[in-house]
């Protein structure tokens, strides 16, 4: 984990001395937190109405791992893991950075599970998860001093691979791969003032 906070903090560092216009964004995703993941993030302003962003996400969950084998005793198991979503995005408005936009994103994300159950990891090792995507989203960012709400609804692509006999038991929060639709909110603030 302080290797993906240090990572964070040099990509900060970067926008930090390339943004010209408008002072780049620091943001979190505070819908990630209804699914127990932690969010940190970046965006910062390029020419007209563009800008480029990185978020990092955080995983660090409890799931439940069931199997259609039934000799298998399965358990609660610690999903820990990242996810990085690189984001373009296009201001509809006249002012960068607050009104509507429309984004393109894409989306890499890797945990490893360990069972918190006793007995389990002598049975046999847990997988791995691996995902990648992408979403288009519109959205609306508000900017309120130096801090923003931004709020966007769109569709999610994503393609998880094959856990093989594995799968995670969610009743509320599937993860299927294919279409989805994907809605939040993220909160953040500028780092400089804008004009």
């Amino acid at each position: 984990m302080k290797k993906l906070f240090l990572l964070f903090g040099a990509v900060c560092v970067l926008t930090l001395r390339t943004t010209a216009q408008v002072g780049p964004v620091i943001r979190t995703n505070l819908t990630d937190l209804l699914i127990d993941r932690y969010s940190f993030g970046t965006e910062f302003f390029l020419q007209n109405r563009f800008s480029l962003g990185l978020d990092v996400d955080y995983i660090s969950e409890e799931v439940f791992l069931g199997s259609d084998q039934p000799w298998l005793i399965l358990g609660n198991t610690e999903k820990r893991g990242f996810i990085l979503e690189p984001q373009f995005r296009r201001y509809l408005g006249e002012v960068v950075g607050q009104s509507a936009y429309v984004s393109a994103s894409g989306f890499f994300g890797y945990a490893s599970y360990s069972w918190t159950d006793e007995g389990n990891e002598s049975i046999m090792s847990p997988p791995e998860w691996v995902a990648a995507g992408s979403s288009m989203h519109l959205g609306h960012q508000q900017r309120i001093r130096r801090f923003l709400l931004d709020a966007y609804l769109g569709v999610t692509w994503a393609q998880n691979k094959d856990m093989g006999i594995f799968y995670e038991d969610r009743a509320l929060s599937p993860q299927p791969s294919g279409f989805r639709v994907s809605v939040g909110l993220r909160f953040g603030f500028y780092t400089q003032k804008g004009r």
